[in-house]
């Protein structure tokens, strides 16, 4: 029996583990996952950070709602949105990371599955609110409008997607220049330009951050209304 690592503990911000957890996979392999751990980081305040996005999505959320998570990483979400009474669907296209979230997060309300950005493969009107949190910018450029016109068709109407977007701050969107995971990042125009393409009714939000590091971040959010 292979043994897989994945999660050193000190050098994935991109996928944040909350928890260490130890498991052999459908697949047979021992995975070991360590919390993200990394000492020139706060990583309380980069916790703080990643939990608080969630927080725009209980904005919305109502007892009940069907919630979908995609990209939801290690699947912490489904945990900060138990609260609401709400029904999650968490998809992630790392399966090894789903079935982390399936040990540590897995409630009554909360299901778990494979998915792929690029290739979303999402049922058509099941969903009152979709968020795309950090993830958005982990696929080409050819990818981002096809995805997000597949929200739109998941979303039930009268439904809510919320997406996030870091800008790229060179002013030009295209590849990061900070971040190797980030393959296309987009100016606040170009998001705004890729939501409305789908979507008539778009709310912008932009959250300026310092980061733990010392960075100045930027980060749209938008709020599109089936």
């Amino acid at each position: 029996m292979a043994n897989k690592t994945i999660n050193l503990g000190g050098n994935d911000t991109e996928r944040l583990f909350l928890e260490d957890l130890e498991f052999d996979s459908a697949d047979g392999e021992h995975v070991i996952v360590k919390k993200t751990s990394i000492p020139e980081i706060d990583m309380k305040d980069l916790v703080a950070r990643h939990k608080g996005r969630y927080y725009l999505l209980g904005l919305h959320a109502r007892p009940g709602r069907r919630v979908l998570d995609f990209p939801c990483g290690s699947g912490y979400a489904a945990n900060i949105l138990k609260e609401f009474d709400i029904v999650y669907h968490g998809m992630e296209r790392d399966s090894l990371t789903i079935e982390y979230a399936k040990r540590v997060y897995d409630h009554k309300n909360a299901t778990f599955a494979v998915g792929d950005l690029q290739n979303p493969n999402l049922p058509n009107n099941s969903f009152d609110i979709i968020g795309c949190i950090e993830g958005i910018e982990h696929i080409e450029r050819q990818f981002q409008s096809p995805l997000i016109g597949a929200f739109k068709e998941a979303l039930k109407p009268g439904g809510i997607l919320i997406v996030s977007s870091p800008e790229n701050p060179t002013g030009v969107s295209g590849p990061s220049v900070h971040n190797q995971w980030h393959k296309w990042e987009l100016t606040k125009k170009d998001f705004s330009n890729l939501l409305r393409e789908h979507f008539d009714n778009v709310e912008m939000v932009t959250h300026k951050a310092v980061l733990s590091t010392g960075v100045l971040t930027t980060c749209f959010y938008g709020i599109c209304h089936k």
